[in-house]
């Protein structure tokens, strides 16, 4: 596996005056260094090593995500509202991982997801099922 395919989030971390990378879909793994450049280089060193220990330790390695989504970009691309994807997510029906207090979606997951035939509203009325029973036109006069 390629390890640019594995998503990186890069930061300054002041404690450690350095730039850190962190790659969220192989648990733990994680580089540093002096400059931007040098962290992502040996982020890329990293990934190749953790992928090289999790098969001879005969451990499954996760297949890269791709592209994160943030909620917004998702309701965007599905034509949905913020809340409608954030519901979907919490309801376990568009997979996506708990990052904060906000949620990250595979973009190939909000792919699927937009391709799959989705019911909205409510299921229409057949016109057999309620009637209304006019009233004559006597009984109307009487009340």
């Amino acid at each position: 596996m390629n390890p640019n395919e594995y998503q990186m989030i890069i930061y300054w971390s002041d404690e450690d005056q350095a730039y850190l990378v962190e790659v969220p879909e192989l648990p733990g793994c994680m580089a540093d260094g002096k400059t931007r450049q040098e962290a992502l280089a040996n982020a890329e060193t990293i990934i190749q090593e953790w992928i090289e220990t999790a098969r001879d330790l005969g451990r499954s390695v996760p297949t890269p995500q791709g592209r994160l989504l943030t909620i917004s970009e998702a309701a965007e691309r599905l034509g949905l509202s913020v809340a409608m994807v954030r519901r979907y997510c919490a309801d376990g029906k568009l997979p996506a991982q708990k990052i904060g207090r906000d949620w990250a979606i595979p973009q190939r997951e909000v792919e699927r997801f937009a391709a799959t035939p989705r019911y909205s509203g409510r299921p229409a009325l057949r016109s057999t099922q309620y009637t209304v029973q006019p009233q004559s036109a006597h009984r109307v006069a009487e009340k």
